[in-house]
């Protein structure tokens, strides 16, 4: 096996003798590759081959994420704000108790949007995922994140509900991409996480810079959109042509029956003495879950603190002081921005260092909401240049999820018995992802009592 300092895309060509990892019972287990589950080394992947995989992860992360990116970076838009920036210029030498400057609607709801899909999908996969080939389901992920930007485009100012269904389709697009790239990734090396992490990083900076930047500009966010069609095409090329694939996923496309994965010698035998890996009971998922979710429940903590801040926060950190060169709505885009850096910072974390200690990352995420949530009551953050101390310390709330996220997949990786990989990678995902839907719930409910509350700064 590879050392955890190699960095390369292939499938681990060298077998360890013995290694400890969790078994079907949820038990520690010593497991060899043996005949049924191990590789062909002879099969290995060349050099080209393993630059093509790991491109290929860092494209479709870029990609997958890409759409909800710009879906909540373009919330405060979508909402259709009713207080201009004028309203920010007049209250800018406010001293007297106020109310904070509000959309009728808190941006809490477009992330409601951007994630019950993603919810549901990722919790109901496991039971029909292993059906479907990876080729199919890559196609309903293009499609759904081509019908995303089309959505909102059209949508303009008048018709809310469809630019809801076309954050719908993005969340789709991004939840049933994300759990089909992390199952995919146990056909490689676990050094795929790291390419495919960072990727999913980059699409913070890329989507969320793209869509502040272009609009910044004078571009309109609907031609915004329409140019970020050019993201969808990227993910299909990645995929289908630069990604390579082992023989059973790139013969495999049907819809109906799924050729599981059975290891390079298992594909050498006749398909009547093939059976799957990884079909199981519903008990043995249960199993299979438990020793989980000493990763999962760190990672569910911190996209709670991380997303309430995002959603329920960020569009009343405004500074009024900054209105004569930033409106409200664009520090509410920068904000956005400056954490997705934090994220592709920390998210390209696993090159520098490996942490095992997890519980530690949710403590000091809700050290940053508390620090925030005190900027928004008692704004003790000096008015003159403050704005850039909340760059600061957005940049570090993003630094946190974006090394929660790798590490945690990573572990998981590293400790979960060969065979029973694929499912774990997939189903660890709804950590996350229950998280943010729990912060996007209880940010709408903040926002409204935030908004009506009388301040004093």
């Amino acid at each position: 096996m590879e050392s955890e300092e190699e960095f390369d895309g292939a499938v681990e060509s060298v077998p360890p003798s013995s290694y400890v990892r969790i078994n079907a019972s949820g038990e520690n287990a010593t497991n060899s590759r043996d005949q049924e589950t191990g590789w062909d080394p002879s099969l290995a992947f060349t050099t080209w081959d393993k630059a093509r995989v790991l491109t290929g992860f860092w494209l479709l992360g870029l990609c997958n994420n890409f759409g909800y990116v710009v879906m909540l970076s373009a919330a405060y838009d979508i909402l259709q704000p009713t207080t201009p920036v004028k309203k920010c210029l007049e209250n800018a030498t406010i001293s007297s108790p106020h109310h904070l400057i509000c959309n009728t609607a808190g941006t809490g709801n477009i992330l409601l949007a951007d994630i019950l899909p993603t919810l549901f999908i990722k919790f109901s996969a496991p039971f029909y995922m292993h059906k479907i080939s990876y080729n199919v389901r890559m196609i309903f992920v293009v499609l759904f994140n081509i019908a995303s930007f089309l959505l909102v485009a059209i949508a303009g100012s008048s018709m809310k509900w469809l630019s809801i269904l076309g954050v719908i389709c993005a969340s789709i697009s991004s939840g049933f991409g994300e759990i089909i790239m992390l199952s995919f990734s146990s056909y490689f090396s676990p050094n795929t996480i790291l390419t495919w992490s960072s990727g999913t990083g980059a699409a913070g900076i890329f989507g969320a810079v793209a869509y502040s930047g272009l609009t910044q500009v004078g571009l309109s966010p609907k031609n915004t959109l329409f140019l970020m069609l050019i993201v969808p095409a990227c993910q299909t090329f990645s995929y289908y042509w630069l990604v390579v694939k082992p023989p059973q996923v790139k013969s495999s496309w049907s819809l109906c029956s799924y050729n599981q994965r059975q290891g390079y010698q298992a594909l050498a035998s006749s398909a009547s003495e093939q059976r799957p890996t990884n079909s199981y009971t519903l008990p043995q998922m249960f199993l299979l879950i438990k020793p989980l979710l000493r990763f999962m429940i760190p990672l569910m903590f911190v996209y709670m603190a991380e997303y309430f801040i995002n959603q329920a926060l960020y569009e009343l950190l405004y500074f009024t002081s900054s209105c004569s060169w930033m409106s409200i709505e664009a520090q509410y885009r920068w904000f956005q921005t400056i954490y997705q850096v934090g994220v592709f910072l920390s998210r390209s974390s696993l090159m520098c260092f490996k942490l095992k200690v997890l519980w530690i990352l949710p403590i000091l995420q809700f050290g940053t909401l508390a620090t925030l949530i005190c900027q928004v009551l008692y704004h003790y953050i000096p008015e003159h240049n403050g704005i850039w101390i909340v760059f600061a310390i957005i940049l570090w709330e993003g630094c946190l999820g974006g090394v929660s996220y790798v590490h945690t997949f990573y572990q998981i990786s590293q400790q979960v018995e060969h065979e029973h990989k694929e499912f774990s990678m997939g189903v660890a995902s709804v950590a996350d992802t229950t998280g943010i839907v729990v912060s996007a719930g209880v940010s709408i409910l903040a926002h409204n009592g935030l908004c009506n509350m009388t301040i004093t700064w």
